[in-house]
């Protein structure tokens, strides 16, 4: 720029007029900022908008709607919770890890923000969703699990009379299960190592910890065969037992038998 300023100093005044008009006509040309479409409508008719491209499934543009919605000057408390729940479930629905950890977030903070919100029950199991569906396969850490668990687990404890009681209660058998899973083959590494007295500590603390696991045919089979190789055969013999008498049809009560 000062090497073109130089050069029209040097050519002499009617360059500098030509100059002027050049950057006058640019300066015109120059594109306007956007209009706000939203700039005549309340916070309320904003944020159906949003809402219906929710329902369309359009999360980018519901989280972009949203946004403007709460920015607005007619904005009422009611409205406000409204609109960070949506942000949330915009995020959650997205899908992906990291959309999945700032749904996360915004549940939290819906839960420490409006604790006693008519939704808080639909926010909490909207959480413990968010920490299963970030959890691992069986063969690695379960942390994600466990809190998912736990957080699932508060839908009946701190809203029992709450519609997502059920749904929740599917998804803690699920995380459950996936723990089930872990323990069990933490124990089964131990068995296969001859390491028997951990391998039958473990297996016993997934039938107490996880009555309900679908596979305690493996346990008690394995169980009764380390508890054997323990010298306690009587005590064996009663895990084989339970295996054919709960599982008649499973392929491992042949082994057992």
């Amino acid at each position: 720029m000062r090497a073109l300023r130089r050069c029209v100093r040097a050519a002499g005044p009617a360059a500098l007029l030509l100059w002027a008009a050049a950057a006058t006509a640019c300066a015109a040309k120059a594109p306007k900022p956007p209009k706000d479409k939203y700039a005549g409508m309340t916070a309320a008719q904003v944020h159906a908008i949003a809402q219906r491209h929710l329902d369309k499934k359009s999360y980018a543009r519901a989280r972009d709607t949203l946004q403007k919605a709460l920015g607005r000057p007619d904005i009422n408390p009611e409205l406000t919770s409204a609109i960070h729940l949506g942000l949330a479930d915009a995020y959650f629905f997205d899908g992906g890890l990291l959309n999945l950890a700032e749904a996360l977030s915004r549940y939290t903070n819906f839960l420490t923000f409006y604790p006693n919100h008519e939704k808080a029950d639909y926010a909490q199991y909207q959480l413990g969703l968010c920490y299963l569906k970030q959890a691992l396969s069986p063969d690695r850490d379960q942390a994600q699990t466990r809190k998912a668990l736990a957080e699932l687990m508060k839908v009946e404890s701190q809203y029992p009379a709450s519609r997502y009681v059920a749904a929740a209660g599917v998804k803690a058998a699920e995380a459950r299960e996936l723990l089930a899973e872990h323990e069990f083959r933490i124990g089964y590494f131990y068995f296969k190592r001859q390491a028997y007295l951990g391998a039958a500590d473990r297996f016993k603390e997934v039938l107490e910890r996880f009555p309900g696991y679908s596979r305690r045919d493996r346990i008690y089979l394995f169980l009764g065969q380390a508890l054997i190789e323990l010298d306690r055969g009587d005590e064996g013999r009663l895990y084989l037992e339970k295996l054919r008498a709960e599982f008649p049809d499973s392929r491992l009560s042949e082994s057992a038998r």
